[in-house]
């Protein structure tokens, strides 16, 4: 009997030693396929406010948030397959602005909601490409904007006006590409709705990109997102949008965004608001560094931007400058000044007692 047991006790052992072997063979090889890309980026900032609010919370923009504090914004990591004709792209996130974008202030409170399961997922979709067309399909950051929720692919480190108050910020959905030539494209999308995954409504939200490209320097974007109801207490609300680029060299670009939107107010009046954004980006062409400008308008005619109660006109003047440091890691210093015809921006003493706020915000975004 003890024979046998040193037997089989033998047999497990040799079993145990292959399986580690080949357990430690497959950690050791490359986890992922050649085909898989990976990236990412952590984003942290420090941000003081002149007019030290109460709650300590900075308003006007987004992901900035918190005055006189280090803060970590977002963290991201990311991975991708180019379709051919499958891919596929899941964007990780963590981090307070992840939680705005998916819960709003403060932050969700602790209530889990029908969203609650995506918020660290902020894409997660399917991409198939055939003959001169293409489908993405699953959650997808919003075709609207000139701005992304990504610091590091914007001109400014700080968000915009138009960004942070007047479109969505993400979908569930579909997209459909078709591209008609070198110098245009088409976009159409089909979503369950305005930053959510869960269908909230009886109906669909629709939207259209088209891009134009008629000369290497000049480039457009025409975008159009509706209906989408129960936003502000009104129904059947659009947004149209109007964004055009002029790269006039290497070192110079300009860009503009017109962004209108309307939707029926309760007693079935006509509500609208809308805005400009102006941007301008130098850099230099010895050292990673560069300036950039950027001016927003804004009239909240019907209260549907800022939900104030005020219907405020909005203006902001940012000024961005910006330095790359062994490639990776990007480093910008920024001062915004917002001004309002209401007192609708916190002030030491006075909550929502002031018609201007001043920010000096520095930022800091290591990519790999």
């Amino acid at each position: 009997m003890k024979k046998v047991l040193r037997v089989s006790l033998a047999v497990v052992l040799m079993f145990g030693v292959a399986m580690v072997g080949t357990a430690t063979r497959l950690w050791a090889a490359d986890p992922m396929p050649a085909s898989v890309q990976t990236s990412g980026f952590l984003d942290v900032y420090y941000s003081y406010n002149t007019n030290n609010p109460p709650s300590r919370f900075n308003g006007g923009s987004n992901f900035d948030f918190r005055h006189d504090n280090f803060s970590v914004s977002l963290a991201e990591l990311v991975f991708q397959k180019t379709p051919d004709p499958v891919g596929f792209r899941i964007d990780l996130n963590f981090g307070e602005t992840t939680d705005w974008v998916h819960c709003g202030a403060p932050f969700c409170n602790g209530i889990t909601s029908s969203e609650e399961p995506y918020r660290h997922v902020q894409q997660a979709y399917f991409s198939w490409v055939g003959p001169g067309i293409g489908f993405d399909i699953g959650k997808m950051t919003t075709h609207m904007g000139a701005e992304v929720i990504e610091s590091k692919d914007n001109w400014n480190y700080t968000r915009g006006l138009l960004f942070a108050w007047a479109i969505p910020y993400y979908h569930a959905g579909i997209k459909m590409s078709l591209p008609v030539s070198d110098q245009v494209y088409i976009n159409g999308y089909i979503y369950n709705g305005w930053n959510n995954v869960v269908d909230s409504g009886d109906t669909k939200t629709y939207g259209v990109q088209i891009g134009l490209k008629p000369t290497e320097k000049f480039s457009a974007l025409l975008n159009w997102i509706g209906p989408e109801d129960g936003l502000s207490g009104g129904l059947d609300r659009h947004v149209y949008e109007a964004i055009a680029t002029l790269n006039v060299n290497n070192n110079l670009a300009f860009m503009v965004d017109y962004n209108y939107g309307r939707q029926d107010g309760p007693a079935g009046e006509d509500q609208t608001y809308n805005g400009v954004a102006v941007y301008g980006r130098w850099a230099s062409s010895t050292e990673p560094c560069a300036v950039a400008l950027r001016y927003e308008w804004t009239d909240d005619e019907d209260n549907l931007m800022y939900g104030t109660g005020t219907s405020p006109k909005v203006q902001e003047v940012t000024v961005t400058g910006e330095h790359k440091v062994a490639k990776n890691l990007l480093v910008r210093l920024e001062y915004r000044h917002d001004t309002s015809n209401k007192e609708i921006f916190e002030e030491e003493g006075a909550p929502l007692g002031s018609e201007t706020q001043n920010r000096v915000v520095a930022g800091l975004v290591y990519s790999f």
